[in-house]
């Protein structure tokens, strides 16, 4: 079941990334991306398929093959929209961290003690936990490391973590974002209070 939703969310991420739109990200939200480093690669492997595509299309004259190729090109295609128009989200109170079309972690920011960059090789699983550390990589790799006073839940599992590493096309600049957030939460707290 949840193969088909992964298709579907792909299939219709294609429509947010033909329009060039981001989901889940309001005007005074930060986007963080992290699809640079993949989606020229996935864009290279479109580029063979389609070209294969083309290629048996003429020599195969079975129509399932060639709806089959589509299919395939399809789910590139998804994949890359998945990557593009589903980035991280800083927003006000919260950290929301993504990894495909499945996979949401909302962080709280009043849970946030400390944001580093920090590079880490991974196994290359889509979600990692090793000890109290969840891992979001993408190409086996995490670069921003977020620090938390709370544990949060892991999803799709009982599991709770107190370190958070992800990876953001700009891993400084995301750090940065993430620490004005919260410095801007404090002083809002000390006016307030």
């Amino acid at each position: 079941m949840s193969a088909l939703r992964y298709q579907t969310r792909s299939f219709t991420d294609l429509w947010w990334w033909v329009r060039g739109r981001k989901r889940g990200v309001g005007a005074r939200d930060v986007a963080l991306g992290h699809s640079r480093d993949r989606v020229p690669m996935m864009l290279a492997l479109a580029g063979v398929v389609a070209v294969e595509t083309a290629a048996v299309g003429l020599l195969v004259p079975w129509p399932i093959v060639h709806v089959l190729d589509a299919l395939a090109l399809l789910q590139i295609l998804g994949f890359i929209a998945t990557a593009v128009t589903r980035p991280h989200v800083l927003r006000p109170g919260e950290l929301l961290l993504r990894s495909g079309p499945l996979i949401e972690l909302r962080v709280p920011l009043h849970w946030v003690t400390a944001v580093r960059v920090a590079r880490k090789d991974h196994s290359g699983r889509s979600v990692e936990l090793t000890g109290d550390e969840l891992a979001l990589p993408v190409g086996n790799q995490t670069d921003v490391a977020v620090e938390l006073s709370t544990p949060v839940a892991v999803p799709g599992t009982d599991d709770t973590a107190t370190v958070v590493r992800f990876r953001a096309d700009e891993p400084r600049a995301a750090a940065d974002a993430i620490r004005s957030a919260l410095s801007a939460r404090a002083d809002a707290g000390r006016e307030n209070g």
